[in-house]
């Protein structure tokens, strides 16, 4: 049973309103064939073992509470239909994956506790691949994905936050940003009792061309185009600045490339008055320099280790519990620190069987009221728009944005945020509790 660090941040602070899960769903060429599909996950599960387990609870003799995982022998669940499994209850087998099907669709439910973004593609990558190979080559390249019978690098599994502490980070002075537009209290929109989530598709070839003319990159310049957007809706906001919260991989500054587990950081690019006054290749200069000075190795690695010395203070709560009231404010205080949320995990890669996949599209959530998860595969950029205004007045800005700059977005769909519940695993009765002796 190993005892868990890294992935305290999300098991401290998610319940049933944020249960931090993610959908990344494949559109296949065809209808998917549900037999090959159970051949090409029990594969797909032999090469992740360290994916395969449940959460436990171990309490020490002085009765504080820990987490842990322990190995996980039962097989990763499907469901044929739209609905997401409970994760980490019955319904997935105590995982916190697994996955549904429905129509030409395979979709993966994870709980930010276990994976995140990055790893999830490289599973879905064989997965993928696995499946492709059984149903219509079988001499299908491999090159670019894991399989089961590889040697698995225990850098893998290994948890970052066990590794040696470097002895010197060398920081940048802190950058005192400006209050930001906090759409929680501050919406130019009534808000709804629930998000939903607008796909916007676009052609990858489109967006590319015009990122190279502006010498942008895709996070930047949709993070901008998203400020952009907000901005317009508050003209009279000053000294507060619409301000984005871009999700960045803390892989290469931590030095673990292959670690599975959630290395998720956030950068904060404010769209300051001055800035909103220039040319939009101004703008996306800014806005890369910010990118830049932030993501410096030594801020993100001092991010990662201050992260886990604020958790490690926490494990003096005794309880489970008690450490979740102490995160509680949290989801409050995001709405302070930022407007919105974009995530772009990068182009998705999928390989020599990429050719069966029409779209990829990721959904996820998270406490602020505008969250934007940004794929690219297939040929096209998707773009999981998820707010919870009951209006489309923040929808219909960004896409007047992305318009103008000759790109041409279209809804592809649009339906209530739908994403993998949690199973209640702080309560005694539910989650397995081993006593240290």
């Amino acid at each position: 049973m190993n005892r868990l660090h890294i992935e305290r941040f999300y098991l401290n602070r998610i319940d049933d309103e944020y249960p931090m899960t993610v959908r990344i769903t494949l559109r296949l060429s065809d209808e998917v064939d549900f037999g090959i599909l159970l051949d090409a996950l029990e594969a797909t599960r032999r090469r992740y073992p360290y994916l395969c387990v449940r959460l436990a609870i171990v309490r020490d003799d002085d009765g504080s509470e820990h987490f842990a995982y322990e190995e996980n022998p039962l097989p990763w669940m499907v469901s044929t239909g739209r609905r997401p499994l409970c994760l980490m209850g019955d319904e997935a087998n105590g995982h916190l994956l697994a996955f549904a099907c429905w129509d030409d669709c395979v979709a993966l439910d994870f709980s930010h506790v276990l994976i995140d973004g990055d790893s999830a593609y490289r599973l879905l990558r064989t997965l993928l691949y696995e499946y492709c190979r059984r149903r219509y080559d079988a001499g299908l390249s491999r090159e670019g994905v894991w399989l089961a019978g590889d040697a698995i690098d225990a850098a893998e599994w290994t948890d970052p936050a066990t590794l040696p502490r470097p002895a010197d980070i060398h920081l940048l002075p802190p950058v005192q940003r400006p209050p930001v537009v906090n759409l929680s209290t501050e919406a130019v929109a009534p808000i709804a009792e629930r998000k939903e989530v607008v796909q916007i598709r676009m052609s990858e070839q489109q967006v590319m061309q015009r990122i190279r003319t502006l010498g942008a990159t895709p996070a930047t310049l949709l993070s901008l185009l998203l400020a952009r957007a907000i901005a317009h809706l508050h003209p009279g906001c000053a000294p507060s600045v619409p301000t984005v919260c871009l999700a960045a991989n803390l892989r290469k500054a931590v030095g673990t490339p292959l670690a599975h587990h959630s290395m998720v950081g956030g950068l904060f690019l404010p769209l300051s008055p001055a800035l909103i006054g220039k040319g939009i290749a101004e703008q996306v200069a800014a806005f890369r320099q910010m990118v830049a000075e932030q993501s410096g190795a030594d801020n993100l690695l001092a991010y990662f280790w201050q992260t886990q010395d604020r958790m490690d203070r926490m494990e003096q709560l005794p309880t489970l519990q008690t450490r979740y009231q102490a995160f509680a404010p949290v989801n409050t205080l995001m709405g302070q620190m930022a407007s919105c949320m974009l995530s772009y995990v990068g182009k998705a890669r999928l390989g020599a069987a990429e050719r069966y996949v029409r779209e990829m599209v990721a959904e996820a959530d998270s406490a602020y009221m505008l969250v934007l998860e940004v794929s690219a595969a297939a040929g096209l950029f998707t773009i999981s728009f998820s707010h919870r205004f009951a209006t489309d007045v923040y929808l219909d800005a960004f896409l007047d944005e992305l318009r103008g700059q000759a790109l041409t977005p279209e809804i592809a769909d649009r339906h209530p945020l739908w994403l993998a519940p949690i199973a209640d695993y702080r309560n005694p009765e539910f989650t397995k509790i081993t006593t240290n002796n």
